[in-house]
């Protein structure tokens, strides 16, 4: 017997033990047997017509005519019909793994569940082309394959609805992915891109909201680092450096800490040390011109807060330049900035206390 007789014998054998339409034993003939895979999806669009509720057909089209001609939308959308329908049982089950985590599948659903991190996939990959309206379908499909996924799809479609500037939709994406999930990792994740989100609209009080949510025991390094940026953009620079410093210092001794983030996280350091060294300068040249209000105390005063100064543009140099250590090519203006704190130290000796002497 030739292997296409077999073949046809092993069909009619199924179709035996799984009654079918004419139409769609001639659509598994077509697909399997002539690799007509144009007859096959007529034969089996036919068969569609002819058994509506007969969840297999969908799913045979989609990953056996539609799949291997890449036709990723069309093979979506025919798991998607399965799936709306009553499950049913696969012509030949198989099984997924090894020894004690093998698992076997056996009807139409499951098989369709092991297509999410595909449609995920193809979801992000889209995304990276630059077709967004694309990505985001793929995404929705790859939400309803495998449920288990749909944090991610979520947070993926959020960040795309984010970058097109469609706001509502970001937050509703993303507000969906963290009520979706039990996984705690994943509801740190997408909280922290809401946060993100809300930072960027200078919703600070709500990104705050948010944080206060976290357990602060289950928040890696680089994750607390998150509150340092919400203080800044506050502009709260008290808060922020005295819970930065020793964030700083713990993130340097974590050897996966990445050398762009160190860099990035020492010149914000700095810009804080230098914003408070700024404020309490601006206050002395404020009260030398005004003169009418001069007085031995104040300028005694004042006199004591050119060494504060001096020490926080000294602390601003030194992170200026930890921020060079770790990447020499990050911010372009990191080296004029650690020139400028020794020159306002060098300005505060020759220039800024002997006129206050002088008052």
């Amino acid at each position: 017997m030739n292997k296409k007789c077999y073949l046809i014998s092993i069909l009619l054998l199924i179709g035996a033990l799984y009654p079918r339409s004419m139409e769609f034993n001639s659509c598994k003939t077509y697909v399997k047997v002539e690799k007509n895979l144009e007859k096959g999806e007529e034969f089996g669009l036919l068969a569609m017509d002819k058994e509506p509720e007969n969840s297999y057909i969908p799913y045979y089209i989609g990953r056996f005519i539609y799949r291997p001609q890449k036709r990723i939308e069309e093979a979506g959308r025919m798991f998607l019909k399965s799936l709306e329908l009553e499950d049913s049982r696969l012509e030949k089950p198989f099984r997924i793994g090894s020894g004690k985590n093998q698992i076997f599948i056996k009807t139409v659903h499951d098989a369709i569940s092991l297509y999410g991190t595909d449609w995920f996939n193809y979801g992000v990959e889209a995304e990276q082309k630059g077709e967004n309206i694309k990505a985001i379908e793929y995404l929705e499909m790859a939400s309803v394959f495998d449920p288990g996924l749909k944090g991610q799809c979520y947070s993926t479609i959020a960040l795309i609805y984010y970058n097109l500037e469609n706001i509502d939709m970001s937050f509703k994406y993303i507000d969906e992915a963290i009520n979706t999930t039990s996984e705690p990792n994943e509801v740190i994740e997408f909280k922290l891109m809401k946060i993100m989100f809300l930072r960027n609209q200078k919703n600070i009080a709500g990104a705050f909201d948010i944080y206060n949510t976290l357990n602060q025991d289950q928040l890696t390094l680089s994750q607390k680092y998150n509150l340092f940026l919400l203080y800044m953009d506050n502009d709260d620079c008290y808060n922020a450096l005295l819970f930065g410093e020793k964030l700083f210092l713990n993130l340097e001794q974590d050897i996966s800490t990445p050398m762009n983030l160190l860099s990035e996280f020492a010149f914000n350091l700095a810009a804080c040390f230098n914003h408070n060294a700024d404020v309490k300068y601006n206050e002395i040249i404020e009260y030398m011109g005004d003169v009418e209000n001069h007085s031995k105390e104040f300028t005694n005063q004042y006199i004591k807060q050119c060494d504060e100064i001096k020490e926080l543009y000294s602390s601003a140099k030194d992170y200026y330049r930890l921020s060079l250590d770790y990447d020499e090519n990050s911010n372009p203006m990191t080296k004029e900035l650690k020139r400028k704190m020794r020159k306002n130290i060098r300005k505060i000796d020759d220039t800024i206390i002997p006129t206050l002497l002088e008052i």
